[in-house]
């Protein structure tokens, strides 16, 4: 047993163990971080809302010509002009959709800019009948922000 204290060759070997596993422990640390920052810069692209944005577009696009047709059914029953009366539903449609994505902790703004009719004179709005309207877009769910420029939007059949 006296001859194991003295022999103190076997020091190399552990010492030398121990420098090589914790390289090991740090190289497996640096691969965790790489895999790791691959990952989220990947996943940046699949968490932009596109989709939400297309749908939100998609739904303006489709309720602008129902709107429109209602306008023209409610102005035949009342004395207002069809302007004012899809300007009204528009409104009602804007209010709707801000409650509806506020509940998914989204915030939502559409607003009509303007209504263009080409069966006016020259091209202007006659009062008769609706082609096409502007529409602002925005779209807030916390981290993206998108605000359209007025999109135009045909209404016609």
């Amino acid at each position: 047993m006296e001859s194991l204290k003295e022999n103190n060759k076997g020091q190399w070997i552990a010492l030398s163990g121990l420098v090589i596993s914790l390289i090991i422990i740090g190289l497996a640390a640096l691969a965790n971080q790489a895999v790791l920052a691959g990952y989220h810069s990947s996943n940046a692209a699949l968490e932009f809302p596109k989709e939400n944005i297309r749908e939100l577009n998609s739904h303006t696009r489709d309720n602008a010509k129902i709107i429109k047709d209602l306008s023209i059914e409610l102005n035949a029953t009342s004395n207002e002009t069809i302007s004012s009366i899809y300007g009204r539903l528009f409104e009602n449609y804007s209010s709707q959709m801000k409650k509806l994505y506020a509940t998914h902790g989204e915030t939502v703004d559409l607003s009509l800019v303007s209504i263009n009719s080409t069966n006016g004179t020259n091209g202007t709005y006659s009062g008769h009948d609706i082609d096409m309207i502007l529409v602002n877009i925005t779209y807030d769910d916390g981290t993206t922000l998108y605000v359209s420029d007025p999109e135009l939007i045909e209404v016609k059949e």
